[in-house]
């Protein structure tokens, strides 16, 4: 089962969004339901999930995986956001390359940008 997140963000980012997702032949909810994914257990600090400072004029529509919204619900609730803030928060530390992926173990996380 899925679950529809709106998210609010900034015209500019939303379309980079999509242009990524189009590049890379995904959906925007597929690419960022990697993203999402790829998050939970990655190794980064509440301060790289800072919110863009931009007005945030267009809508962004993510369907993802019910377990994965639970998951992420979870930790918004531990940094006191709410899911669609948390979620933002990461789309933006990951295109704005704050959060990177990294293979550890033979598995994909994020994680904080050292570079």
């Amino acid at each position: 089962m899925t679950r529809v997140i709106s998210i609010r963000l900034a015209r500019g980012f939303e379309q980079a969004i999509r242009r990524n997702a189009a590049r890379s032949r995904m959906t925007v909810s597929s690419i960022s339901g990697l993203i999402l994914e790829h998050s939970l257990g990655g190794q980064y600090s509440s301060s790289a999930l800072r919110d863009g400072n931009e007005f945030l004029d267009a809508k962004l529509d993510i369907r993802l995986q019910r377990d994965l919204v639970s998951k992420l619900r979870t930790e918004a609730k531990r940094l006191g956001v709410s899911v669609s803030v948390y979620i933002r928060r990461i789309l933006y530390a990951y295109y704005m390359k704050r959060l990177v992926f990294i293979e550890s173990d033979g598995r994909y996380t994020l994680e904080e940008n050292h570079d």
